[in-house]
């Protein structure tokens, strides 16, 4: 099947998700459109489509759709928010420490101090990226070092972390040897399995957050692992939490905050996000009726 639909113009547009059964007024949808791009916006809009058709139920308004837009707007806001001060206290601060205390500040540049199930190809990759990243760095620590350290070939790693992606630092986690990565886990109650995964699907989500991408109904594809329910029974009351979500999200950013910084009150954040766009659709992000009954919130 060959892609035949021509581009048009803002106005047309307009004119075509209002004759889609859009109640809007054709001349304030053109202004939105010339500012959000047609297929951003039609992504909220995609749910609220007739069974087998391109047409949308009936009521279905531009004031509607435009709030749920600007609620996922804040919601990409505070997610963010919560992910900067997990992202700086695990894998910019705790595992710059523990990794360097344990194995030197050059600790990242040997294959033998990661964990067995890191393949040289992989801690050769992981010294490409770092490279890169370092060589794309405007940071004036960089520069110094590289002036007043001529013959060293790798930085420190602390120097390394500040220079470094969430990914690429999730990554560097994942092959930390068990003396380093467990007693982080242990910090935060957590099996450094689940840890793992967390941060995994979290450096997923930060790259959605700083591309703009939609959260609202969005389907994981990075689902995290839930915890045992032995040791974490506040994912499985009143019924297990899915991992497809946003829901789980919020749960796990809820669970590392409490640890990390409980004063940032991401439950009460998101609530008052709630109350001001009161017509948002929770349960198209997972979220059960009585999500508030969770122990974990």
């Amino acid at each position: 099947m060959k892609y035949t639909k021509p581009p048009t113009n803002f106005h047309e547009q307009a004119k075509l998700l209002i004759s889609r059964g859009l109640h809007a007024d054709l001349e304030k949808l053109e202004d939105f459109l010339s500012r959000v791009n047609y297929y951003r916006f039609t992504g909220y809009l995609f749910p609220f489509r007739s069974e087998n058709s391109e047409n949308y139920v009936a009521n279905t308004t531009f004031d509607q759709i435009k709030n749920l837009y600007d609620f996922d707007t804040e919601l990409r806001s505070l997610t963010l928010s919560a992910i900067e001060i997990i992202e700086i206290a695990i894998l910019r601060t705790q595992i710059v420490e523990k990794f360097t205390l344990a194995c030197g500040a050059f600790c990242y540049s040997e294959h033998k101090n990661f964990s067995r199930a890191m393949p040289e190809s992989k801690h050769q990759e992981m010294l490409k990226k770092i490279e890169e990243n370092i060589n794309r760095s405007k940071e004036v620590f960089v520069s110094l070092y590289r002036t007043k350290y001529v013959n060293d070939k790798y930085l420190p790693f602390w120097m390394v972390a500040e220079s470094s992606t969430f990914g690429l630092l999730s990554i560097i986690f994942k092959f930390l040897p068990p003396n380093v990565q467990v007693p982080i886990a242990k910090q935060l109650n957590l099996h450094s399995r689940d840890l793992i995964s967390w941060l995994h699907s979290l450096s997923n989500i930060r790259n959605m957050c700083a591309h703009y991408s939609r959260l609202w109904n969005r389907i994981l594809p990075v689902k995290p692992i839930i915890p045992s329910e032995k040791y974490h029974p506040e994912f499985y009351s009143p019924a297990k939490i899915n991992n497809d979500s946003f829901f789980i999200i919020l749960a796990i950013l809820k669970y590392l905050l409490d640890f990390i910084s409980p004063e940032k009150q991401i439950r009460d954040n998101f609530v008052n996000l709630l109350a001001k766009y009161p017509g948002v659709l929770i349960n198209k992000m997972g979220f059960p009726d009585n999500w508030q009954d969770y122990p974990i919130f």
